[in-house]
């Protein structure tokens, strides 16, 4: 793709997918920043938006990207368990740019294109938890740290994006 076609944001997004051979189909839309916006966004592609939460311990030292299904609702004592962790709860837009380099309302695991979450990766900062649920789906979308375009990709691709660059991650049972 051109990248003179691109958002700033967009850029590394783009060239990580394409660098592992990942096709995707980039669509732009005005800013969709909360899940509600969200839906119906690649719905002609057979996706949909994963839910992305961006979780930390209580103490602020361990920090959780769950990825998760918009329709489940979120328990913070089941998530917490199934994380193996402590009592979650949502991250400060502080940690969130200094954990993932991300904003909210853009966060997606398009954030692993910044060195400072593959780096939070591998001290083990921080997990990528990927619900099961959406292993299922046709396709996703994500955001490409931009909240005004979105990439579909299907849920393999989104695993060997994951692996590719050699994030650690865990896929979470319902």
């Amino acid at each position: 793709m051109e990248s003179s076609q691109l958002s700033e944001p967009e850029i590394k997004s783009v060239e990580a997918l394409e660098k592992a051979g990942i096709p995707f189909i980039r669509l732009t839309h005005p800013a969709a920043y909360t899940m509600e916006l969200c839906r119906g966004i690649g719905a002609e592609y057979g996706a949909r938006h994963c839910k992305n939460l961006f979780l930390a311990n209580k103490h602020g030292t361990r920090f959780f990207l769950y990825l998760t299904d918009p329709d489940k609702p979120y328990r913070t004592s089941e998530v917490s368990r199934r994380l193996g962790s402590t009592r979650l709860s949502f991250g400060a837009a502080e940690q969130l740019s200094l954990v993932l380099g991300a904003r909210q309302g853009a966060v997606s695991v398009m954030a692993l294109t910044n060195e400072c979450a593959r780096e939070n990766n591998r001290k083990g900062v921080l997990t990528v938890a990927v619900d099961e649920a959406i292993l299922s789906w046709e396709r996703l979308c994500v955001h490409p740290n931009t909240d005004t375009a979105t990439l579909v990709i299907t849920p393999k691709d989104l695993i060997r994006f994951l692996e590719y660059y050699g994030i650690g991650y865990v896929i979470v049972g319902s």
